[in-house]
Order: C-alpha cells, then sequence, then structure tokens
C-alpha cells in the first residue's frame, strides 16, 4: 500500500463514510497512532461536511479531494475544494466556557481541528481551498 492516498468525495454528504472507511483501512494499514487517525477522520468528515452544506453557491456536483501522506515522523492530511473562499483561520474560537445551551451553533469542529494538529493551514490557490493539517506521529 502506498504511503500516499488519494481520495475524491462528491459534494454529497453520502460520500462521507465510504471516505472515512477508506481512510480509516489505510490509516490501519500505515500503523498510524489513533490519537492522529482520529484526526485524520475528524479532518474528512468536518472539512467536506462544511463545504458541501455551506461552499457552494449551485447545485451542479464538485469534487473535494482529501489527500494523506505518511511520512517518517508525520501525517500530513489536505482537503481541497473548489467551493466559496472560506479561510478557518479567519474564524473565531467558540467560547467552550460558556453553558452548552448558551453557545452558538457551529464552530467547535474547526476549533477541535485546529487544537488538535500540530499544524493547521489554508491557502486560496487557482481558485480552490486548500487546507492543510500536520499531526507528528511520534
Amino acid at each position: 500500500m502506498d504511503d500516499r492516498l488519494t481520495l475524491q468525495l462528491r459534494n454529497s454528504l453520502d460520500d462521507i463514510p465510504a471516505a472515512n472507511d477508506t481512510a480509516t483501512a489505510w490509516l490501519d494499514h500505515h500503523e498510524v497512532a489513533p490519537g492522529a487517525a482520529y484526526l485524520a477522520n475528524l479532518a474528512i468528515e468536518e472539512l467536506a461536511t462544511n463545504c458541501i452544506k455551506y461552499g457552494y453557491s449551485d447545485d451542479s456536483v464538485h469534487l473535494i479531494t482529501v489527500e494523506m501522506e505518511r511520512l517518517d515522523k508525520e501525517l500530513v492530511i489536505t482537503v481541497i475544494d473548489d467551493g466559496n473562499p472560506f479561510d478557518p483561520l479567519a474564524q473565531t474560537a467558540p467560547d467552550t466556557t460558556l453553558p452548552v445551551e448558551d453557545r452558538p451553533i457551529g464552530g467547535l469542529g474547526l476549533h477541535l481541528l485546529r487544537q488538535m494538529s500540530d499544524d493547521f493551514a489554508y491557502a486560496r490557490i487557482d481558485g480552490n481551498n486548500r487546507v492543510t493539517l500536520r499531526k507528528r506521529l511520534t
């Protein structure tokens, strides 16, 4: 099995479970630590869901690409979509000190990804959003 995995999902919530299943099998094969594997699956779930729900201004089929690479001491996860520009780093972190019933809906998933990643980067390149997360494996 290759040290790199590339998945393509349509902008449909129905595509997410199969993508997570494929990613889990690849991560297991590469003996990726449970914390990094959890981050990878959460990234697929959260970033693809946000893109599908909020990223497109039309009803056309779009592809979301998820790339994972197992380096010697690091897992790199990149999610690329052609949706509307959206910089997750520009979003204000939710106030987790508020009681759950007083918190506004949204933002917690991105906050978790940022907190769990060793590096979280965003770029808009050639009309595509590109979010890259890195997690040390040691």
